[in-house]
């Protein structure tokens, strides 16, 4: 049942005002390492649980909401891959182990302000051509509320970041809760500013959100740092495959060439997180879900642990990425099993018709 809002007041969102004129300098690319403070929320899918589990919470259906884009004096091209349907399968290669779901406020970063939400089914192994094979964490699902952060994160990182806009909302009678509220991108447009030079984005977000969730603070937080990678047995390691390449924007506005925020290599990133964390739970909130916290549809219905932690200033040191070192043999014996594989099932087709 969705909880009571009533005389609710209202924490705003980072960024919260996506819309804006863009300048080239705007969008300068801001390399890794990044060495920021949050205030993070972490749902809990999984603790050394059943791979087969993980593998279900991790599959969600294709997005089946409409999109469009609204042309502006021919950007009208969603080259940034902000609608697109791409999704890695997260069952390929998933290896199970610890899952979850990150909510994050970025008071300040190299790219300015902005929100997280996050998926990180569990671990998943390298394809076989990589020397080393070692299962790694990766964010398979992933929404910011800032364009700067979208662009960074695939080209950085090969992180597959989309837009979205976030709402935080302090419960009335309680200082300690707050239901989180975030909407997927139904539309946006790059229209002439009033400036020479600029551009002025503007995105249109669905009316109701994709995602909504109470949170529950509860005290007293532990007052000694903890330092997540020095947990047994985790290893905070981040390996994502490559994002595709879109068609770039036509004119280029950004002046980044924003087709190449797509990406033709692994990459394998090492992070660093600690800081001060207490428990929280969480309750779902969508309207006439029973209880869910997200849709299906733009985010995967997951089943988090009802405890969660809270850290209400952890300390993030993103790495700069490493491309994965690939075996020359085994990828040519890859790319050679591929093709035989390819021509049977061509012969196969023929023989049918």
């Amino acid at each position: 049942m969705q909880e009571n809002q009533h005389a609710t007041r209202h924490s705003p969102p980072a960024n919260s005002d996506i819309s804006a004129d863009v300048d080239t300098s705007t969008f300068t690319l801001k390399p890794a390492p990044w060495s920021v403070h949050c205030e993070s929320w972490w749902l809990i899918l999984s603790i050394l649980g059943s791979t087969r589990k993980l593998l279900d919470r991790a599959k969600f259906q294709p997005q089946s909401r409409k999109r469009s884009t609204r042309s502006g004096s021919g950007a009208n091209s969603d080259s940034l891959g902000l609608l697109s349907t791409e999704e890695s399968d997260p069952a390929q290669g998933f290896r199970g182990g610890i899952g979850f779901v990150q909510i994050v406020r970025y008071p300040l970063s190299p790219v300015g302000a902005y929100d997280e939400l996050l998926l990180v089914p569990g671990s998943f192994k390298p394809p076989e051509e990589c020397l080393d094979g070692s299962p790694k964490f990766r964010i398979t699902q992933i929404y910011v509320s800032s364009l700067e952060s979208v662009l960074n994160g695939r080209r950085n990182w090969n992180i597959p970041k989309k837009l979205a806009r976030f709402e935080f909302i302090q419960m009335e009678g309680s200082a300690n809760k707050t239901n989180v509220k975030i909407y997927g991108l139904k539309s946006f447009s790059f229209t002439p500013s009033n400036s020479s030079t600029g551009w002025f984005f503007e995105p249109v977000f669905h009316p109701t959100p994709f995602f909504d969730v109470i949170i529950h603070r509860h005290l007293p937080r532990l007052n000694i740092p903890v330092n997540v990678g020095q947990l047994p047995m985790l290893d905070l390691t981040i390996l994502q495959p490559p994002l595709p390449v879109n068609e770039p924007l036509d004119p280029d506005i950004l002046g980044i060439d924003s087709g190449t925020a797509g990406t033709s290599d692994w990459k394998q990133t090492e992070l660093g997180i600690k800081g001060p964390c207490g428990v929280c739970t969480f309750k779902g909130n969508l309207a006439g879900r029973n209880g869910q916290i997200a849709d299906g549809e733009l985010f995967p219905d997951f089943k988090p642990y009802r405890l969660g932690i809270h850290f209400p200033r952890m300390y993030l040191e993103i790495q700069a990425s490493t491309s994965m070192t690939v075996d020359p043999i085994r990828s040519r014996k890859n790319s050679k099993n591929h093709y035989e594989k390819k021509m049977i099932y061509s012969q196969h087709n023929h023989l049918l018709h």
